[in-house]
């Protein structure tokens, strides 16, 4: 499977540039960091941030320059990116040739473009991400620049998936149906939990992802012992519950599916939420569709919840999912689903945090569709 084609950047870009009209603004600024955490660049110049902040400036007529931090990857934004200009870091241009002590900056390139082209009215998707630096930089080359902040716009063009968009994250939930077919074998006591991960990042990086989020996490959550290295050297016990979580990344495009692992009889209590987050969110999935308010799908579930004789944890029952394994929070607000939108729906009962079952789901015409394949019931080994 191919990485998105110049048509996704076209299509992406026009959609930009339409955004950039309606409110008025000459170029929108985004940035990735390390890993992509913040993945808007990526999402307009289809590049990977490997070393530090990068930038891309979109501008009006569908034009991107792409500033590098580390020197070694402007060649390999050159060849990978969609920029139609890879620009290193920069001092202000008012001090280019004097015997300054001034850093070349990301900041200073964005702030030497931006100037160069008269741009007064500045796109950026979420004022309080936007690096405060930066924004100093920008004003001092021109004191007459606007930010605008149209993330609400940007946001929501991310969040409904091109067909291109969803076979990335089809291939994202296969990759982790194959690590969890492996779980069987992995998960055995006495081995470390460090070398369950292990295993799982393994089989994934086999399988073609990029990178991957995953969890062994012993259950009941906080109820048992810890040790201070995330990658837990804690022996996998006998009779035990785990939460194990395989979020894989395929071309930047996460996938994810979660559920309890036991190595003995799940403890009742634990067994009954776990079948009750299971019902409520099935309960929930009943109203899933283009134009559903998800207001009115937690409601479904919570009075799922309450005819099993349990109360929801809290108004969040999921989150969308894509570039980010977290790409909008779920948390109680009105929002619109619509088609193409790709969601992991984990509703959990009160008293029971972790006690999940979790799958990614697309948003289709008619409703939804599961993508990941794995049975909901615990796994009990």
């Amino acid at each position: 499977m191919e990485a998105p084609a110049i048509a996704e950047r076209d299509r992406r870009w026009k959609a930009a540039d339409d955004i950039m009209a309606r409110h008025d603004v000459d170029v929108l600024i985004t940035f990735s960091d390390f890993g992509d955490q913040s993945s808007l660049q990526r999402y307009f110049t289809n590049f990977r941030s490997s070393y530090d902040y990068i930038a891309a400036l979109l501008y009006r007529g569908q034009k991107c320059d792409l500033v590098m931090t580390h020197p070694g990857a402007i060649p390999i934004a050159g060849q990978l990116s969609w920029a139609t200009d890879i620009l290193p870091t920069a001092v202000p241009d008012n001090m280019a040739g004097q015997n300054s002590v001034q850093t070349p900056s990301v900041a200073s390139q964005i702030a030497n473009q931006i100037a160069k082209r008269g741009i007064n009215r500045i796109g950026v998707a979420g004022m309080e991400y936007f690096p405060n630096g930066w924004i100093e930089a920008i004003r001092e080359a021109n004191p007459a620049a606007e930010f605008v902040d149209i993330w609400d716009d940007v946001h929501q063009l991310r969040l409904v998936k091109s067909e291109g968009e969803q076979a990335l994250i089809r291939e994202s939930c296969r990759i982790s149906d194959v690590a969890w077919s492996h779980v069987p074998d992995i998960v055995k006591p006495g081995r470390k939990r460090y070398e369950v991960l292990a295993d799982i990042e393994h089989i994934l990086r086999l399988e073609g992802c990029e990178d991957s989020f995953n969890l062994c996490m012993s259950m009941p959550m906080l109820q048992q012992p810890l040790d201070r290295n995330p990658y837990s050297a804690l022996p996998i016990e006998e009779d035990s519950v785990y939460l194990i979580e395989i979020s894989p990344r395929y071309l930047g495009y996460f996938g994810q599916q979660t559920n309890l692992v036991a190595t003995g009889p799940v403890p009742g209590e634990m067994l009954a939420a776990h079948n009750a987050v299971n019902a409520a969110r099935e309960k929930g999935l009943e109203l899933v569709r283009p134009g559903a308010d998800l207001v009115d799908v937690g409601a479904a579930i919570t009075a799922q919840f309450k005819a099993d004789g349990f109360e929801p944890a809290s108004p969040s029952f999921g989150h969308a999912i894509g570039l980010e394994l977290e790409d909008y929070h779920i948390k109680g607000a009105p929002f619109e689903l619509k088609e193409g939108m790709t969601f992991i729906f984990h509703p959990m009962a009160a008293g029971h945090p972790a006690v999940m079952r979790a799958d990614t789901y697309l948003i289709t015409a008619n409703g939804y569709e599961r993508l990941t394949t794995g049975d909901p019931a615990a796994m009990v080994l």
